[in-house]
C-alpha cells in the first residue's frame, strides 16, 4: 500500500492529496497523482476481492434445506452476483496494469497517455477513468484517452487550445 494512501482518503469517494508546488515540482505532483490513482485502484480491488468472498461464502452456507425453486432462484442470484463482481475486477485490473504501464519519467512534447496536462481551467492526468483527485487545492480530472475531453486534447501542444462541452481550454504545460 502507498504511504500516501493512509494520509489522503478521506472519505469513502474523495481523496485528497496536499501537494505545495514549492516545495515540489509538478514532476512529484504528477508522481503523487500516480500514486494516488494506484492506491485508489488498489482499495477497489481489495473491496472487490472481498465482496466475491463473502458472495462465495454465502453459496457455500446456503443449504438446500428448501427444495425447489426457491434455493434455485437464490443461487442463480448469487452466481449473477459473482459474474458482475468478477467481470468490475477484470476491469479494475486491466486499468491496474495500464496504469502501471504508463511512463511517468519523461516531459512528452505533445499530449498522450500518461500527460500531465495544465489548462487555464483545471488540471487533466490521462490515465485511467477514476474521475476527480483533489490536488495542491486543486480538481485534478483523472481521464482515460478514450473519454471524450481524452480525445479533444490528444496530440495537442503546449500554447494550443481544444474544446469540450461548448468551453475553449488553452494548454498551459505538459508533463
Amino acid at each position: 500500500m502507498s504511504p500516501y494512501h493512509s494520509l489522503c482518503v478521506t472519505g469513502e469517494k474523495n481523496f485528497t492529496l496536499l501537494f505545495f508546488r514549492g516545495k515540489f515540482g509538478l514532476m512529484e505532483l504528477k508522481k503523487k497523482i500516480f500514486d494516488l490513482c494506484t492506491a485508489i485502484l488498489e482499495e477497489k480491488i481489495a473491496a472487490l476481492k472481498e465482496e466475491m468472498d463473502q458472495v462465495q461464502q454465502s453459496a457455500i452456507s446456503d443449504t438446500k434445506s428448501s427444495m425447489g425453486d426457491k434455493y434455485e432462484t437464490g443461487r442463480e442470484v448469487m452466481m449473477q452476483e459473482k459474474n458482475r463482481l468478477g467481470a468490475q475486477l477484470e476491469i479494475y485490473l486491466k486499468q491496474a496494469a495500464a496504469l502501471v504501464s504508463l511512463e511517468l519519467a519523461n516531459k512528452p512534447s505533445a499530449i498522450k497517455l500518461g500527460s500531465l496536462v495544465s489548462t487555464n481551467k483545471g488540471m487533466f492526468f490521462i490515465a485511467v477513468p477514476l474521475g476527480v483527485v483533489k490536488a495542491e487545492d486543486k480538481n485534478v480530472f483523472v481521464i482515460s484517452l478514450g473519454s471524450p475531453v481524452g480525445k479533444a486534447m490528444i496530440g495537442k501542444t503546449v500554447g494550443q487550445q481544444f474544446s469540450f462541452n461548448k468551453t475553449v481550454y488553452l494548454i498551459e504545460e505538459i508533463l
